[in-house]
């Protein structure tokens, strides 16, 4: 049988829907993963493996009363560095971000979490979001998973180290407003 990691989002979306997995087998199979492949890698900078697994309970709860369950109920995931999440800071790589505690999820965080999608932590960022290398004075420096002594690139190198090392099946890329304006005018332009 294909482990859970092996599934692509789809895929693992779609057995937890038929109930064929369940959110906390799903979360705990997800942070073995990390756990074995986050060590020599370090995409993974801020575990929230706790709060995941309350919320992955609180989703087999709302599954076996037959509440609604949104379309990404009790999938594991991951979010950029960069974004809020309740409970974390978000430094983008900076030291003097460290103490600034979020206390709300970003928009983006808030619709996945709001789909059923479950948060088991943060991902690695270059500083600011400037450099085509992942590294910063906060968390240090992520590894392609592949190849240790190379780069993971940058921007969302974590991300991208993560998913492709099995230890997320789906994360938070964001695009900037100036990006999605650019890309709908493009768009529009080419009508």
């Amino acid at each position: 049988m294909t482990a859970l990691w092996q599934l692509s989002a789809t895929e693992w979306r779609d057995r937890l829907a038929r109930g064929d997995v369940s959110a906390r087998e799903s979360v705990d199979a997800q942070i073995e993963r990390i756990e074995t492949v986050n060590p020599a890698i370090n995409a993974l900078v801020v575990a929230r493996f706790d709060h995941a697994r309350r919320e992955a309970d609180t989703a087999d709860t709302r599954r076996l009363h037959g509440e609604p369950l949104g379309p990404l109920h009790g999938l594991p995931i991951s979010i950029k560095e960069c974004l809020a999440v309740a409970g974390t800071a978000a430094t983008g790589g900076l030291s003097t971000r460290k103490a600034v505690i979020d206390t709300v999820n970003d928009p983006h965080v808030a619709r996945l979490c709001h789909a059923g999608g479950i948060v088991l932590g943060k991902t690695n960022v270059p500083q600011l979001m400037s450099f085509v290398e992942t590294d910063n004075p906060v968390y240090g420096l992520t590894r392609n998973p592949w190849h240790h002594e190379r780069s993971c690139g940058g921007s969302t190198g974590g991300e991208g180290a993560l998913i492709a090392a099995g230890g997320s099946p789906l994360g938070l890329e964001p695009i900037s407003a100036a990006a999605s304006a650019s890309r709908r005018h493009s768009a529009e332009s080419s009508d």
